[in-house]
């Protein structure tokens, strides 16, 4: 499941206006790093499309990225430098929102904040438990969790993506 789908489905319509008037798009050329390792990062990333390679420094492919995903939102959270390349694999588009906007946001509307976090906690959760169902083999695990998500979570789901195609259609 896409991250987005994780993050906007806990916001709400002012948190989808706000990234809105804030973001900004910014377009990467094939084979142009958006991320470096061990670079200074200021940005949080929606990717709106396109494709990435996550890559460790030693140039070892670890994912691909695409449309509806997001990126930096871990040394945003840890207040570290990136541990991997992201590197475009054909021109792409994002959505560039500052730390320091995301921060100002945080002081001005804690509710936001909390919002954040519990959207961060869920992917990180979701992610662990789809890796740990990977190291055991049990891909078939995986495939039927997707299909025993609850109503609260597909109305949610539902949502995250009608917002995330608005963010598409404004920054186009």
């Amino acid at each position: 499941m896409r991250k987005v789908l994780h993050i906007l489905g806990y916001f709400n319509e002012e948190d989808t206006a706000w990234i809105a008037q804030v973001g900004e798009k910014e377009s990467i050329t094939e084979d142009s790093f958006l991320i470096k390792y061990k670079e200074a990062l200021a940005n949080v990333y929606f990717v709106l499309d396109g494709r990435f390679k996550i890559q460790h420094p030693n140039g070892t492919e670890v994912a691909t990225i695409k449309s509806g995903e997001i990126l930096g939102e871990m040394s945003f959270v840890e207040d570290e430098l990136p541990n991997v390349n992201v590197k475009a694999s054909k021109d792409s588009s994002v959505i560039s929102i500052r730390h320091e906007f995301i921060n100002e946001r945080f002081a001005s509307e804690p509710k936001f904040e909390a919002r954040f976090y519990k959207a961060i906690s869920h992917f990180l959760s979701s992610r662990l438990r789809m890796l740990a169902s990977q190291s055991q083999g049990r891909k078939e695990s995986i495939i039927q969790e997707d299909k025993n998500i609850d109503r609260s979570t597909l109305e949610r789901l539902q949502i995250a993506g009608e917002r995330f195609n608005r963010l598409k259609n404004h920054f186009d």
